[in-house]
């Protein structure tokens, strides 16, 4: 499971709060269950900071951060981690929700996926042999 970096700016720590990253699951609720990731940083001083977070490819990555003065500018914004492990912007949460439909409903083969692992997995053993020889 690769993981995600995302550097973050410094802000004013009076009025944001601390950076927020978090993998979505609509498969139990049309609302999302969240899994949430780090951020590391110092929000005393509202400092630059990185947020982390393991996710597979098609996950589904919300990030934002608390506006206190303007709460509506709050809205988290949805990624998805593309093949290449960089994330795809989606939009918002309805627009989120519309792609998982869109991928759960394309069907996704998982046989063939396993087949595909075990035949890397294979191979990667191959590997660590000759490496270690």
């Amino acid at each position: 499971m690769p993981e995600i970096r995302i550097e973050t700016n410094s802000y004013n720590q009076r009025r944001y709060g601390k950076p927020w990253i978090a993998k979505v699951d609509f498969s139990e609720s049309r609302k999302g269950d969240f899994t949430w990731g780090d951020w590391t940083g110092d929000h005393y001083n509202g400092g630059e900071g990185i947020l982390t977070i393991y996710a597979n490819i098609g996950d589904i990555i919300a990030e934002g951060q608390k506006d206190f003065r303007k709460p509506r500018n709050s809205a988290p914004e949805f990624s998805f981690v593309d093949t290449d492990g960089t994330l795809t912007f989606i939009g918002d949460k309805g627009a989120a929700y519309k792609h998982y439909l869109e991928q759960k409903d394309s069907g996704i083969d998982k046989e063939a996926l396993q087949k595909e692992k075990n035949t890397l997995l294979t191979r990667i053993a191959e590997i660590d042999e000759l490496l270690n020889q």
